[in-house]
This record gives structure tokens, C-alpha cells and sequence, in this order.
């Protein structure tokens, strides 16, 4: 009975493998997207702000994700005037930083 059981479980993870990897793109930023369900209104420190990016499309709830510098990762509501202010901080300091 267990090995029915260990045998249905392994072709069922090969059929969502195969399933995965053969949707294209969409299947691709589905698995690579982060979405915020918690959003915390905290203060970070703007010289701790590295880089920001936007939750995937495919997520229920768009929200800004804060990068700092020692890689930690924070979701904000984009309507939060803090996080309105470091979006134009963060976007002045990755402009300066680009290659002319």
C-alpha cells in the first residue's frame, strides 16, 4: 500500500515539474515573484535603502518591495508617503550610480 502511495506522490510532483517548465514566460514570473500579504509601515533609514522593485502582476496586491543594503527585504503599501519619498530618493541614487 505504501509504495501505491510513494509511486502516485512522484508522478504526481513529475507532472507539476513538466507542467512548470513547459508553460513558458508567464509559469516563469509566477515562480519567480514575490507577493506581499504582510506590509509593515516601518521607517528604514534612507542610507540603509538599496534598491526597490514592484510585486509581480500576478499577485493579488501591488506593492513596492524595499531592498536594503544587507539584502532584507520589505513590503510597503505604494500609497505610504514614506515609501512615495524613498521611491524618488532610491530612483535619484540608482540614476546617479548608472553608467553615462
Amino acid at each position: 500500500m505504501m509504495t501505491v502511495l510513494k509511486t502516485s506522490l512522484l508522478l504526481l510532483l513529475l507532472c507539476c515539474a513538466v507542467q512548470l517548465t513547459s508553460a513558458g514566460p508567464l509559469a516563469d514570473d509566477v515562480a519567480k515573484s514575490i507577493c506581499c500579504f504582510n506590509v509593515n509601515n516601518l521607517r528604514i533609514p534612507k542610507k540603509q535603502l538599496d534598491s526597490y522593485f514592484w510585486t509581480s502582476s500576478s499577485c493579488p496586491l501591488r506593492h513596492i518591495v524595499f531592498v536594503t543594503v544587507r539584502k532584507r527585504r520589505f513590503c510597503m503599501n505604494p500609497e505610504n508617503i514614506w515609501a512615495k519619498l524613498n521611491l524618488n530618493h532610491i530612483g535619484k541614487k540608482m540614476a546617479s550610480n548608472s553608467p553615462k
